[in-house]
């Protein structure tokens, strides 16, 4: 009896002993793997950081644009000659300008005379003639050949210097380049009780194993003829600062990436990730706006007159894309033509929209021509997030009945096409909480150039 008592204790024992055991070593798994985890700097949540102890900012993402540039345009020295040192030291300057830039083969034998005025400087010879002529309060330049204005460029003072820049800064080129930038507009808040210095150099992009550092901002020698992007230039950049307890600053922040966007994108401040739960949400309305068929939206065709395009998304770009590479191709490296094609996309997530105007006279596919320059929808704070970008060739359309959205996503895409002709598209598209199209507004146009 004492034995089998004996056995008994022994045998629970054992069991009992191999449970804690094996819990051990179950809890010591998941430690290894949570830290595993953690360690990597993806998956490291500046919400579960203490910003104070840190000295980490608050940083809030209020919207994302992703722009592709496609070009064969190459950037050349912007400076020509200062008009002070002509004739003179660099006369040689304004000689190479004529013979590179217009072409000009009679220049290295003319003489160079400058006006008591000190307006004009003419280089001529026996034959021919070239006049530079400052205009509009010594702000432009007006080439005039063989007495015939040409073209202008432009003035920049530099300590009291006229100094002469190119208006034009680009060359065509024999290759297509391929650009890509990913902007975030950032609202950056110093929640501790001490002075926190932000460092813009701290903030990067991952994606996957690679790291994107800042830059000053996307390059683009059309910039002024795409909205999105001449609206990103006007931005407040972020810069380095010192915060004050409680204090936010505002601004854009751009970095030169290697696509489009992309759901791996990952917004780091030194080591820690800045948290951005609408992200997810902003792709997916992304990814709607992009594959949308405009057509059935706004009731135009995707080309006018065969040529031009009335709407894009990302697939009509993307040929847009190869096509013009391939026609590159059938041009020599010396004679190769224009080309300029951009595709820019902006998501302003989480917004509590309401639409403004009368519906009456805004109707479903109705053309706004004779309706005034106004604001289409402000959202909760009163903020103007979309507007009439033009009276002539704007489309609004309507495709709910209610016109006021909680925690609403604004897609916006803009395309400028450079070439034989030029031609500009400008899309919004507002999608409710639940990514549904509610409204959209179409804008553009084509012209020779």
């Amino acid at each position: 009896m004492g034995l089998r008592v004996l056995i008994l204790i022994l045998t629970i024992f054992i069991i009992f002993s191999g449970c804690i055991e094996e819990n051990n070593v179950t809890q010591s798994n998941e430690s290894a793997y949570q830290g595993s985890v953690n360690a990597a700097p993806e998956n490291i949540s500046s919400t579960n950081l203490s910003h104070e102890a840190e000295n980490i900012p608050e940083i809030e993402v209020t919207s994302f644009s992703s722009i592709h540039i496609h070009t064969n345009l190459e950037k050349v020295e912007g400076y020509i000659f200062s008009w002070d040192n002509v004739p003179g030291n660099e006369s040689q300057r304004l000689i190479s300008y004529i013979k590179n830039d217009l072409d000009i083969d009679w220049a290295d034998n003319a003489q160079i005379v400058k006006t008591n005025d000190n307006e004009t400087i003419r280089v001529f010879t026996p034959k021919n003639s070239l006049k530079f002529t400052l205009i509009n309060n010594k702000t432009e330049i007006l080439v005039a050949i063989n007495y015939v204005p040409w073209y202008s460029e432009k003035i920049e003072n530099e300590n009291g210097k006229i100094c002469v820049y190119r208006s034009f800064e680009y060359e065509d080129g024999s290759n297509i380049t391929e650009k890509y930038y990913a902007v975030y507009n950032l609202s950056i808040t110093n929640n501790g009780p001490n002075n926190l210095d932000f460092k813009l150099n701290d903030l990067h992009l991952r994606d996957g194993n690679q790291i994107f550092n800042t830059t000053i901002k996307p390059e683009s020698p059309y910039s002024d003829g795409n909205k999105i992007l001449s609206d990103l230039e006007s931005e407040t950049k972020i810069k380095d600062a010192t915060l004050f307890p409680g204090q936010t600053i505002s601004g854009s922040v751009t970095f030169q990436v290697d696509s489009l966007y992309n759901e791996s994108f990952l917004l780091m401040y030194q080591e820690t990730l800045v948290p951005s739960t609408s992200f997810e949400n902003s792709i997916k309305a992304l990814r709607t706006a992009e594959s949308c068929n405009y057509s059935e939206i706004f009731g135009i065709p995707l080309y006018e007159d065969h040529y031009y395009l009335n709407w894009v998304n990302r697939s009509v770009f993307e040929s847009l894309d190869k096509a013009s590479s391939d026609f590159l191709l059938n041009y020599p490296s010396n004679n190769a033509p224009s080309i300029y094609l951009d595709y820019v996309l902006k998501v302003t997530p989480e917004r509590n929209i309401t639409m403004l105007g009368n519906k009456e006279t805004m109707s479903s596919k109705t053309h706004l021509s004779n309706v005034p320059l106004n604001t289409l929808c402000v959202d909760d704070a009163g903020e103007e997030l979309i507007t009439e970008t033009s009276s002539y060739g704007t489309q609004l359309v309507f495709l709910n009945s209610r016109m006021s959205f909680s925690n609403a996503t604004i897609v916006s895409i803009s395309h400028l096409h450079f070439g034989s002709g030029k031609s500009f598209i400008y899309q919004d598209l507002i999608l409710d909480d639940k990514l549904n199209i509610v409204a959209a507004k179409h804008h553009g146009g084509s012209f020779n150039v």
